[in-house]
């Protein structure tokens, strides 16, 4: 996807429009939902100058406006780029499941066990209290956190091996609760 701020402007990639339409008529039919890998950590990371780290956190004093609704998150207004992004090519109703979201922590700008905690605590708390996007409010949201463990052995930036609520040596970083406690 492409051109996400605002959510109203998301647009699929011109580059993968042709694997998406046939994609997104499946999914209607089949009544099955998107499933995306959210990550604003790297939303963040790449635009740092431009969003805030407390946005990225669900820790916004403020909101900002688009098109009649209000956000306070990127998490929220990244899930409903994805809305607006198929609603543009004619698909109303598409359910959109995060299958995979996280905040790493340590090796990354911004990464850090209280920033992770904080993070995942808020997306585990919307979860569990059903609630939805500014777009969707009455749509229960399903997320899936990623990771349970650190994995030293990944690929890529040093970061993404540190996304797990425990180290690869199995201790506890931080206490997340998955009750509505």
């Amino acid at each position: 996807m492409s051109g996400f701020y605002p959510p109203s402007s998301a647009h699929f990639d011109p580059l993968i429009k042709p694997a998406m339409i046939p994609l997104l008529q499946f999914l209607r039919d089949s009544g099955s939902p998107l499933m995306v890998n959210l990550y604003p950590y790297e939303v963040y990371v790449s635009h740092s100058n431009r969003i805030p780290l407390e946005y990225a956190l669900f820790k916004a004093d403020g909101e900002f406006g688009d098109s009649g609704l209000m956000y306070d998150n990127l998490f929220d207004a990244s899930i409903d780029a994805f809305v607006h992004a198929m609603e543009r090519e004619g698909f109303q109703g598409i359910r959109v499941v995060v299958a995979e979201t996280g905040w790493p922590t340590a090796c990354g700008e911004a990464a850090g066990v209280d920033n992770a905690l904080t993070y995942n605590d808020n997306v585990v708390r919307r979860a569990v209290n059903g609630v939805g996007t500014p777009k969707r409010p009455k749509e229960e949201m399903e997320v899936y956190m990623f990771d349970l463990f650190d994995e030293n052995e990944r690929g890529g930036d040093e970061y993404q091996k540190h996304f797990g609520i425990f180290s690869s040596a199995g201790v506890k970083l931080y206490d997340l609760r998955f009750n509505s406690n």
